[in-house]
């Protein structure tokens, strides 16, 4: 009897184990499937990032990982893979836990100077379907209003997403968005932006941004442009649930109106949820948000050229 009731036990264990590795093996093999992947972009990327390149070059690399991440990310199971070895390199991907969309975006620079931006926009359906959408650099050939525009998916603006924050606003879920574009030689622009779906479709910009609480009008979102040496902190808190900006001013009197020389000036301001749309107010209290440095206005200027 003691026997047969170990055969038994023994059979029954090893069953368990076949039963987990018919579930596990694919699993594996995707996992596998996708670090190749991420193996293969890093490849790649590393011709962008020499001196010596061309700029046709550069374009071709960059065409290829956007071609490989639109044939990846379309797999369901891409959707649970955090491509880890990506965000440590140049392509920057944007997401949230509570967001069904994920960004993930790079870019070229070219010889001049100049900065180009790919990308693919992955959505996640019902059913575990997923939707991908190529992501161009427009920025050469957008309407001169279009700061205060909505934009199709093909007048996409570009920039390296770091920040995706999902908001309901009626019965549409949009995405806010926090990005860098290194523009030009001469500056640096961050730009706070929206995300939303229509008949499928993703729309580029949504009325929610307004620039005071005397502003009557919200804007689809706001270009913040500055000097080549400086940086800019826009992001989003959770805690306190506001997007902080740094206040930007021209380094000199002479100079405004041209953001090429327009640097930080040590204040902040954050957007603040009113209704349905986002007030920007000037933040006086302690700023939990970053450590407390004062920004030295003074020294900037040194490396503004006269």
């Amino acid at each position: 009897m003691s026997i047969n009731f170990d055969l038994h036990k023994n059979l029954e264990s090893v069953f368990r184990a076949l039963v987990v590795l018919i579930v596990l093996l694919p699993r594996i093999g995707m996992t596998q499937g996708f670090q190749n992947v991420e193996d293969e972009i890093l490849k790649i990327n590393q011709i962008p990032l020499r001196k010596d390149t061309t700029d046709e070059a550069k374009f071709k690399a960059a065409q290829e990982i956007q071609d490989i991440l639109l044939q990846t990310l379309v797999e369901p199971a891409s959707w649970d893979y955090s491509f880890e070895s990506l965000r440590y390199s140049t392509i920057a991907i944007a997401e949230h836990p509570k967001a069904d969309v994920r960004l993930f975006t790079f870019n070229v620079i070219s010889n001049d100077g100049k900065f180009t931006h790919y990308g693919v926009l992955q959505h996640k359906k019902r059913r575990k379907k997923i939707n991908v959408y190529p992501l161009w650099d427009s920025a050469q050939a957008l309407p001169d209003n279009y700061q205060e525009a909505g934009l199709t998916n093909d007048q996409w603006i570009g920039a390296l997403y770091y920040q995706l924050v999902p908001f309901k606003h009626n019965r549409n879920t949009v995405y806010m968005l926090m990005g860098f574009d290194g523009h030009n030689i001469h500056s640096n622009r961050s730009i706070l932006d929206a995300l939303y779906f229509e008949d499928g479709e993703p729309l580029w910009g949504y009325e929610l941004y307004r620039s005071s609480e005397e502003d009557p009008t919200p804007e689809p979102r706001e270009v913040f442009e500055y000097h080549k040496s400086t940086q800019l902190l826009l992001r989003y808190q959770e805690q306190g649930e506001h997007i902080v900006v740094e206040n930007l001013i021209p380094s000199e009197p002479k100079y405004k109106g041209n953001p090429y020389y327009y640097i930080p000036s040590g204040d902040y301001y954050a957007y603040f949820q009113e209704g349905k749309t986002w007030v920007k107010k000037l933040l006086t209290d302690d700023l939990p948000f970053a450590p407390k440095v004062k920004v030295d206005v003074d020294e900037i200027k040194k490396d503004i050229p006269r």
